[in-house]
């Protein structure tokens, strides 16, 4: 759930968004869990399994749609 869940995050803000534009937002979505203290983990997870990549700049984009 989490990965799909930061996923969607993502889309909301757009399709590019920081670590911290993702972990704010998550905070406010599911304030009763912590998933906010992990989005970097599930970032890089998405990222392993090629659904999102990291730019120069530090921003998160997606590149191919979480199944």
């Amino acid at each position: 759930m989490s990965q799909q869940a930061v996923f969607e995050i993502l889309q909301k803000l757009g399709g590019r968004a920081t670590s911290k534009q993702i972990s704010q937002l998550a905070r406010e979505m599911y304030p009763q869990f912590t998933l906010y203290q992990y989005v970097g983990n599930r970032l890089r997870k998405l990222q392993k399994n090629g659904f999102v990549k990291q730019d120069k700049e530090g921003y998160w984009n997606i590149i191919s749609q979480y199944s």
